[in-house]
């Protein structure tokens, strides 16, 4: 029995596994310094505070802790479901099924798209700078296009109606937003029906994940 050749062949895989390590702690060190240099810059050049930048929004404009909650919540959801979608995408799940792993690809875009978009206020944003809000919302309703029409292919694999009710559910909310200013009251009903559609998509994302990561298993 050859023990030695058996413990070189141990050794080679860990040593791979911490060359590895020491290259992702390298890259998350690195991105923490361009993150830091980043608020430095804002801070001398641009006049922007550092403090206001890290700091908690509630805690610097001296808000209630529950200020936004529903808002926060519904950030962490997009991130979840689109995470989900992205990891299993980049693990290769569903490699022999093409339209799964677009489902997942194109789901995972658009819930972290949408994500940053509520937690920047991007396409507010956007809008007040002259654009029609129609037009900011272009890259966000292909993907979710992109998103139904690949999920379509698969529908008798998958949990349809979680992403039909999230449709409909944002459709709502959107619709909803356009008369909002009209009618009293009806900003409530339009954040019900998106917080509503955004954990629809978010279980219907996370269940077509794991399910294609226990597949790839297999």
């Amino acid at each position: 029995m050859d023990v030695e050749g058996i413990t070189t062949a141990k050794a080679l895989p860990r040593e791979r596994r911490i060359q590895g390590d020491f290259h992702y702690a390298l890259l998350v060190i690195c991105s923490c310094i361009v993150l830091l240099t980043s608020i430095v810059i804002a801070d001398r050049l641009f006049g922007i505070d550092y403090y206001d930048l890290v700091r908690d929004p509630n805690a610097i404009a001296g808000q209630p802790k529950y200020f936004g909650l529903v808002s926060n919540l519904g950030v962490i959801l997009w991130f979840t479901g689109g995470i989900a979608a992205l990891q299993a995408y980049w693990s290769g799940a569903g490699y022999d099924a093409p339209h799964l792993r677009r489902t997942l690809l194109a789901g995972g875009l658009f819930s972290g798209l949408m994500g940053i978009d509520d937690l920047l206020m991007l396409h507010e944003a956007i809008a007040t700078a002259g654009v029609p809000e129609p037009f900011v919302l272009v890259p966000h309703m292909l993907l979710l296009a992109t998103l139904c029409y690949h999920a379509w292919f698969i529908r008798r694999n998958i949990q349809w109606v979680l992403l039909a009710a999230a449709v409909a559910s944002l459709g709502c909310s959107f619709l909803v937003d356009a008369v909002s200013e009209n009618f009293a009251g009806l900003v409530f009903v339009e954040e019900g029906f998106k917080i509503l559609g955004i954990m629809f998509l978010a279980v219907f994302l996370s269940l077509t994940s794991h399910a294609a990561l226990k597949t790839k298993r297999r």
